[in-house]
């Protein structure tokens, strides 16, 4: 249980990002560089560097990775002299890490807020007046607000937004407890989220390309008043800000390594200096945190009150739990697998392994999070020459039940064969077809398509004829997204055209395949 328990705090860490960086072990900067395991929000802060490393005296590394994957480092002794992510609370809940914490500076700041078309704002008159999260709640459970979010399980900015409606709801001064937890409002606010990502910067690339049939998205205010400022949306975004309060990420460096504290403070000063705040405000449209420093002019001026972040771990557990099992869209996810010769050996043993990952064999923090969840559906579609027959397992939300379906699981996985040729774009044809058929009937789902393959599509349908087939569908059976898991030596043009085609991502999966089963979970 206190496994558990552990696990649902860290999973909170996952922070949006465009893809998870595979974070090199040894120093390409040299013994004396300040290694800083970094978000990779702070990749838009590179520009600076040079001067970074000019006030710090030293070569500065960072170490882009997800906070999820950070914290795992951390958690086994990998050494860094200092860590930047969007938000600290979540190390700091966490014992083993926050010992190691050494110092603590916050650079700048972004609210978690609502984007939302300038038309949907005067339609719910919330031009004249700032509505709550109570309002918010009730737009999106009754049918007047389609918007995106990101995935709070895997996400910084979904689970922030979570934490701030629930500690809205609960309209109370102190930190939310479990028992202020209003799961009942809370399900409304997630039947208008048509959109889900698993990072922040893909969400608004998404919602860019679905801007027609969404009014808006949950993000960080600094993501999307840069979409505003880029010019790609047919109608602006208005930010909204609860007169009840959000939550800000406050992105603090932490020094881990006091032997580098003379290099960290000098850092600091210089990121903190007038100038530095004015450059990256401009630069990244965030907040300054010197006071007497002017946001950037695209920056609403707003005196935001801050929602009381929870205290408890037990509460940040007791939220992801009911995200998970009670409060977002049940998912239906269609794993288009390669079963082709060239999978023999280590291929097709890497393939068993990382599907038994999701039935709950992998253990560790990351593997918990990534696990099949309850109401989920999921089909298993093996190829080879030519497209199997889809299989079909649901998790039911008795623990009993749930545990014989995902036995059953493992046994499939277990007995899947390599042999035969590569039939990729016939195999993701019978797929779209099946999930389009299953949404007429169950149209409240969010459905997926993933396809893994360690080669070319050399059998059934060409490209051509499936773009051509793609293209001609309805508009309603096209909205269905194909993420591409690129393995061994997989053509990854015909999975970039996939998932182009279908407003999907590709996943590079051939230093991990396990790994990155568990980033695309985030997107389902």
């Amino acid at each position: 249980m206190r496994q558990l328990f552990l696990f649902f705090s860290l999973a909170l860490l996952l922070i949006g990002c465009s893809g998870k960086d595979e974070p090199e072990r040894q120093s390409a900067a040299g013994a004396d560089a300040l290694r800083i395991l970094a978000g990779s929000e702070i990749k838009d802060l590179e520009p600076l560097k040079p001067a970074m490393e000019k006030a710090a005296g030293t070569a500065i590394e960072f170490i882009y990775t997800g906070s999820l994957d950070a914290v795992e480092r951390l958690e086994a002794g990998e050494a860094y002299d200092g860590v930047w992510l969007s938000h600290g609370k979540y190390l700091q809940q966490t014992p083993s890490i926050k010992q190691k914490i050494r110092a603590s500076e916050r650079i700048m700041t972004s609210p978690v807020v609502m984007g939302l078309k300038a038309s949907k704002v005067a339609a719910l008159g919330w031009d004249k007046t700032d509505p709550t999260w109570a309002d918010i709640v009730r737009a999106a459970g009754s049918g007047k607000i389609a918007y995106g979010m990101t995935n709070p399980a895997s996400s910084n900015s979904g689970f922030t937004a979570l934490v701030g409606v629930a500690a809205a709801l609960a309209d109370k001064q102190d930190a939310l407890t479990v028992d202020d937890i209003n799961t009942v409002e809370l399900r409304k606010l997630f039947t208008g989220q048509k959109l889900t990502s698993g990072s922040s910067g893909w969400l608004a690339e998404a919602f860019v390309k679905e801007q027609d049939r969404l009014d808006g998205m949950i993000n960080y205010e600094s993501v999307i008043l840069t979409l505003v400022a880029e010019g790609k949306l047919k109608e602006k975004l208005v930010p909204i800000y609860p007169r009840d309060g959000i939550v800000t990420a406050d992105y603090p460096l932490m020094l881990l390594n006091e032997s580098k504290r003379a290099n960290y403070d000098k850092l600091v000063s210089y990121l903190r200096l007038p100038a530095t705040q004015q450059d990256i405000t401009q630069r990244t449209l965030r907040r300054p945190v010197l006071p007497e420093v002017e946001p950037a002019a695209a920056i609403p001026r707003k005196t935001l009150s801050e929602l009381p972040f929870p205290a408890s771990r037990e509460v940040l557990d007791k939220l992801i739990e009911a995200y998970q099992g009670e409060l977002r869209r049940p998912a239906s996810t269609y794993f288009v697998i390669d079963t082709s010769g060239s999978m023999q050996g280590d291929g097709i043993t890497q393939l068993r392994a990382s599907l038994l990952a999701l039935t709950g064999a992998d253990t560790s923090l990351s593997g918990r999070f990534a696990r099949f969840q309850p109401r989920e559906r999921v089909y298993f579609l093996p190829f080879s020459s030519t497209p199997g027959k889809p299989v079909r397992f649901e998790i039911p939300t008795n623990q009993n039940e749930a545990a014989a379906i995902l036995q059953a699981m493992r046994n499939f996985a277990e007995g899947l064969p390599a042999d035969g040729g590569t039939a990729i774009f016939s195999s993701v044809k019978v797929a779209l077809e099946t999930a389009a058929a299953d949404r007429r009937t169950d149209p409240e789902r969010a459905y997926s398509v993933v396809v893994m393959t360690d080669g070319r599509s050399q059998n059934g349908i060409s490209e051509e004829e499936f773009m051509t087939w793609y293209q001609g569908l309805p508009e309603v059976s096209r909205n269905l997204r194909v993420f591409g898991l690129l393995f061994g030596d997989a053509d990854k043009s015909q999975l970039e055209h996939l998932a182009q085609a279908t407003g999907g991502r590709v996943f590079d999966a051939r230093k991990s395949l396990a790994g990155a089963f568990k980033e695309i979970r985030g997107y389902q």
